[in-house]
């Protein structure tokens, strides 16, 4: 309609009124948030949908002889960094392209975000917060809630009240844009630029390719070498951003009220599929989230076949009108599970009502406050019992051999599992469950040899293959890493009285974390379960490294704060902290022997001042260690 509405005004220039969709840039401006008004114009792109149109934009307003450049155009966030004297001053957000949200504390968490440039110069760096599909994979595979997509979950990160979860989720930033605000004419290409940006320490992708323009054929080639290997990427793009190289004439073209005239973006066509939804089903996970998928005729969508296809929540389906009967669009692009995308025709069946009951155990369905999502709370839940058995065997947890969900299916009908305490008593049962139909002598043994494999799993990976809410690989390593190297150690500090402030004085760790890990380790039900596996053999502690360090920062208790030179990230200074015997903390409070302080350090070092806690920078750091 947008395309639409475009071409109608170019035909009828008179009847364009001034606040017109297509002179809007739109806005990701929250409440909540201080406003910092952009120094430079931070507009949209105009969108080109194939590449014939991107061919007659270039021809029509790059013309021949002119250099253009070519890049990815990411599916994230934009966010747009601001240096002084080559030190990160303020991260802010596109919001309405005059006036964003400024989000430093939650940009300083990304590690490819430079505090200090290599150079100091003022500059203004807009680029793209985004996530790589790997990693999304892994962070949705470890988080009690499930994410549409890579975009999504970047976005909100970006946004989130406290910046230690957005430490937690795996961002990364990529520059596309830069002014030099200290020397605005050193550089006449953009190419340059991006190269010098490079050199200062911010990430550009080696990708970006810089072409001669004398006619179509040069720009297309360059189009179909980035459309060969689209599907290799491994991060979310949607198209590619074309712009003229030369930055003066830049100038000359300037730009429309909401997209600069000396670029487009290029438009991938979306994977998509249209097919009919033959039934939707809801499934229960293993914390109880009761998600809704639709059952569809296959079909071939980005080299698979695909007959499922997630729906996410109650309110989802309701808002897009989804029905047994729909045809549906079907989308794999950005997501790795495929998602219905739009109904082309809802089709004459009822509309469909979200169940009250839980499938599996007919429990009553909750939906708490501020959730999305209808919840089975039935400890005994048979599917919750089922999944938690099948996470626990994964590969990428304790990695059972012979455990696959069909086998734990099968030895949970029969009696033989039921948690996950009873898969260390099967090589007492190995007679009747080599009886069992489908297994056999062969398959029992690969799987008792399995489980017996298991129990030399780390103390890390046993911990966070139990599925205890919220406590997951990067929990796990977060409580080994301050010390708490053993089971013994963990149920100690749960039942402490100054629990809840010492977790939430860890890095990476907030207070509704250090509440949700003391009630699942005070857990009644998980601490039989913990013991049970303790009885069976597993690692309760982790192998102790011999160090050939001394321990003299034993005793000591550090918080680092601020930027440095030599410790970037600054989890580099914490890790020869514990290599010392020394404890480190992400809040300055009366236990705090030592503050590691570096640049533009701010409230803690005021605070550990005004409480009289030792001080050090980072050359007396380095001495320290030095004498170790």
């Amino acid at each position: 309609m947008l395309r639409e509405l475009q071409s109608l005004e170019e035909q009828h220039p008179e009847l364009k009124e001034p606040d017109s969709p297509t002179e809007l840039v739109g806005s990701d401006l929250e409440a909540g948030f201080e406003k910092f008004e952009h120094t430079v114009p931070i507009l949209s792109l105009g969108n080109t949908y194939s590449t014939e149109e991107a061919l007659a934009w270039a021809e029509k307003t790059i013309g021949p002889g002119q250099k253009i450049n070519l890049q990815w155009k990411v599916d994230g966030a934009t966010l747009v960094l601001y240096y002084e004297k080559g030190k990160l001053l303020r991260a802010v957000t596109r919001g309405t392209g005059q006036i964003g949200d400024v989000v430093t504390n939650n940009a300083r968490t990304i590690r490819s975000i430079p505090l200090q440039l290599r150079e100091a110069v003022d500059l203004v760096a807009r680029g793209e917060v985004y996530m790589t599909f790997a990693d999304f994979e892994k962070f949705n595979e470890e988080s009690e809630n499930i994410y549409a997509n890579p975009r999504n979950l970047a976005a909100g990160s970006l946004k989130h009240k406290k910046s230690r979860e957005t430490a937690r989720r795996p961002l990364r930033w990529v520059a596309f844009d830069l002014h030099l605000s200290s020397d605005p004419e050193r550089f006449a290409s953009d190419s340059e630029l991006l190269n010098f940006a490079r050199s200062l320490g911010l990430p550009v992708f080696e990708d970006n390719r810089t072409i001669e323009f004398h006619g179509p054929g040069d720009l297309q080639k360059a189009i179909e070498s980035f459309e060969e290997v689209r599907e290799e990427v491994a991060f979310p793009v949607d198209g590619l951003v074309l712009k003229l190289d030369d930055r003066f004439r830049r100038l000359d073209l300037g730009f429309t009220a909401a997209v600069p005239r000396w670029a487009t973006a290029l438009k991938f066509e979306p994977d998509l599929a249209q097919t009919r939804v033959e039934e939707i089903e809801v499934f229960v996970g293993r914390t109880g989230r009761v998600t809704p998928r639709a059952r569809l005729q296959p079909v071939q969508l980005a080299g698979t076949t695909v007959t499922y296809a997630t729906l996410h929540n109650a309110d989802f389906i309701e808002r897009l009108g989804v029905r047994v009967g729909s045809t549906v669009k079907v989308s794999k692009r950005g997501e790795i599970i495929p998602a219905v995308e739009e109904v082309v025709d809802p089709g004459s069946g009822k509309p469909f009502e979200f169940p009250s009951l839980c499938p599996s155990c007919q429990s009553k369905l909750v939906r708490p406050d501020e959730m999305v999502d209808w919840l089975c709370p039935n400890p005994e839940c048979p599917e919750k019992e089922i999944n938690a058995l099948i996470f626990f065997c994964q590969r990428k947890q304790m990695d059972i051999a012979g455990l696959g969900e069909k086998t734990i299916r099968l030895l949970y009908e029969r009696g033989f599992l039921r948690r996950i305490e009873d898969i260390y008593l099967l090589s007492q049962k190995e007679q009747a469950l080599s009886e069992l139909e489908g297994l056999g002598k062969k398959s029992v043994q690969i799987i008792l040899d399995g489980v017996e494999k298991s129990r030399q799993k780390p103390f890390r990976t046993v911990m966070a293959s139990i599925g205890m809410k919220d406590i997951g690989p990067f929990i796990t390593d977060v409580l080994i890493q301050n010390g708490y190297d053993a089971l013994e150690k963990w149920l100690n500090l749960a039942s402490s009285k100054d629990a809840h402030e010492v977790l939430d004085d860890m890095d990476g760790i907030g207070p509704d974390t250090a509440s949700e890990i003391i009630q699942q380790l005070n857990n009644a039900q998980n601490r039989s379960r913990l013991e049970s596996l303790r009885k069976a053999g597993l690692q309760m502690e982790s192998a102790q490294t011999a160090s050939a360090l001394e321990p003299t920062m034993a005793g000591q208790t550090w918080c680092v704060t601020g930027s440095f030179v030599h410790f970037r990230p600054r989890d580099l200074a914490m890790d020869e902290i514990r290599k010392r015997g020394g404890r480190t903390t992400g809040s300055v409070s009366s236990k705090t022997t030592h503050l590691l302080a570096g640049a533009e350090s701010g409230s803690k070092l005021e605070k550990a001042q005004k409480l009289g806690i030792q001080i050090v920078n980072e050359e007396e750091f380095l001495r320290l260690l030095e004498e170790t």
